[in-house]
């Protein structure tokens, strides 16, 4: 049997990015922790887990795209509300908007988003 587990982020702001995740998408805070030496929290979004991982601001940001982590697939209500409020409420920004049932947003920190409409068949 195989089970998704979990997706491991990094961010350089710890407390917005846990403000952003329970926010934008209703995600449940669960405890911080450190992840080695580095600070860190999780949450849990339908049943899967989010890790959360601080890395220093001065650092460069690693390349998602390179690590295997192109985009993270969130099913919603309303997929052009939310990427609206993700570019307003959080800095963030539309990257595509592919149809009403399909948008692409993306957090200040480079974390792409694919949104799809519940139900919809993309």
């Amino acid at each position: 049997m195989t089970s998704f587990d979990h997706v491991h982020l990094f961010c350089t702001d710890l407390d917005a990015m846990v403000e952003f995740w329970t926010k934008a998408f209703k995600a449940e805070f669960v405890k911080y922790r450190k992840f080695g030496a580095a600070d860190g929290a999780v949450l849990t979004l339908g049943g899967v887990q989010i890790f959360l991982k601080v890395i220093p601001a001065d650092s460069p940001m690693p390349d998602g795209a390179a690590r295997g982590c192109n985009h993270i697939g969130i099913r919603c209500d309303d997929p052009v509300a939310l990427a609206d409020t993700i570019a307003k409420d959080f800095g963030g920004k539309v990257v595509n908007c592919v149809s009403s049932d399909c948008v692409f947003a993306a957090h200040p920190d480079g974390l792409v988003f694919e949104l799809m409409r519940n139900g919809a068949v993309i």
